[in-house]
């Protein structure tokens, strides 16, 4: 179990969801109010959790007049919990938010068993510049030494080659536009 696991197994879901407020929202100070909403959590729960916080050194209150804000202290501490909770991106998410930018692109399917250093990536759409997925292909395996085998396909391209059964093994869409139909 990874570090991030353990440590959310001892946070129950109401202070994780504060915790991960406070730690990577950009803003940097907020109401109560503001918390439980973002947080989605009861203003009372919120309220005993933030008092909690405070406590333990994570927070600092500040009030002007009858306003209390509420922002994270930038301690030792702080930056412990930022680095176990980060949620950090995987080298195939990483490739996926770069390929879905690119124009054309209607899906993209992994194939077949993925092991720690490759896997096989299917990109399906319109005129996809080709080029420009290899450079991610390229700039991933020299990044991360993680080797993505990709193969662009046109929709009918891709229906066809289904339908034959040569994409054998588990196939996994990771990304498709909300409008694709193929």
């Amino acid at each position: 179990m990874s570090a991030k696991n353990i440590v959310e197994e001892f946070f129950n879901k109401k202070t994780l969801s504060i915790l991960k407020l406070l730690l990577f929202d950009e803003t940097d100070q907020f109401y109560l109010r503001e918390i439980s909403k973002k947080a989605k959590v009861p203003v009372a729960t919120t309220f005993r959790i933030i008092k909690k916080l405070k406590e333990i050194g994570i927070i600092e209150e500040t009030v002007i007049k009858k306003t209390k804000l509420y922002s994270l202290s930038h301690n030792k501490n702080t930056k412990l919990l930022a680095d176990l909770l980060e949620e950090k991106k995987t080298v195939i998410e990483e490739f996926v938010k770069d390929i879905t930018q690119l124009e054309g692109v209607q899906m993209i399917i992994r194939h077949g068993e993925e092991s720690k250093d490759k896997t096989n990536i299917l990109v399906v759409g319109n005129n996809i510049n080709e080029k420009l997925v290899k450079q991610e292909v390229g700039g991933i395996k020299e990044k991360y030494k993680f080797n993505i085998i990709e193969l662009i396909l046109e929709p009918a391209q891709f229906n066809q080659m289904s339908s034959m059964g040569l994409f054998p093994g588990k196939k996994v869409i990771l990304w498709e536009r909300s409008s694709t139909k193929l």
